[in-house]
């Protein structure tokens, strides 16, 4: 793992905004895939009787999202390189509880500034287009407005800046945070009434409970759970 860092360390600035791009790309690709194979899976647990329709307008707002996605992280890698951003390796146990401390520092952070974008003033200039419809489909998790995207990036790269954090922890955090959108947006519910009744399981934001945001934008504005809610 070091020696994979140094070498991205000693990247271009080109460099690194290629590997972001790729990666990002891939992402948005395994996102969509991962949605229509929860649709087909969970077809008998479907929140929604249908995926919202796909539009152009939705197309190139998400590509514009993937974009801004791949730009954001070349921030934080240049403040990475510059010494500002530290990845220090950490044993194991240590790898779980920077995860913890990530996910319930990001939840709160991205429920804050949800929250602050659901103010009347400030919702029908730039989260209003994110709801453009009740029913989400695959593609729902990328249509945001530049700024959400900047927004949430630079969240993620505050939390870097001040908390050193161990690169596995890193991966983790960013693919369960893939993992929460794209199932939150799938339209389906793979988690049972029984296993939402399980003590700490039942704090976990699940399909239904962002589909419920969704639905009624007023309520339901955590992410990963329901903590703040």
């Amino acid at each position: 793992m070091e020696n994979l860092l140094r070498d991205f360390q000693n990247l271009s600035t080109a460099g690194a905004a290629a590997v972001f791009l790729t990666a990002n790309l891939l992402i948005f690709v395994c996102s969509l895939t991962s949605c229509w194979c929860f649709g087909r899976i969970f077809k008998s647990r479907r929140i929604f009787n249908r995926w919202e329709p796909f539009s152009s307008v939705e197309f190139f707002a998400a590509l514009g999202a993937v974009i801004l996605n791949a730009a954001v992280p070349v921030v934080g890698w240049i403040l990475w390189k510059n010494g500002h951003i530290h990845l220090p390796s950490k044993s194991p146990a240590w790898i779980v509880v920077n995860t913890f401390i990530m996910i319930l520092a990001m939840d709160f952070g991205m429920y804050v500034l949800h929250r602050l974008a659901h103010h009347p003033k400030i919702y029908p200039l730039f989260h209003r287009f994110h709801h453009r419809h009740e029913v989400t489909n695959p593609i729902s998790l990328f249509v945001l407005h530049p700024l959400e995207v900047i927004g949430f990036g630079g969240l993620m790269i505050a939390f870097l800046v001040l908390v050193p954090i161990s690169p596995i922890a890193l991966i983790a955090y960013l693919t369960l945070n893939i993992a929460f959108g794209t199932l939150g947006h799938s339209g389906v519910e793979p988690f049972t009434r029984h296993l939402r009744k399980i003590p700490l399981l039942n704090l976990v934001g699940t399909s239904t409970f962002h589909a419920e945001h969704h639905e009624r934008p007023l309520y339901n504005f955590g992410f990963y759970t329901l903590i703040w809610d």
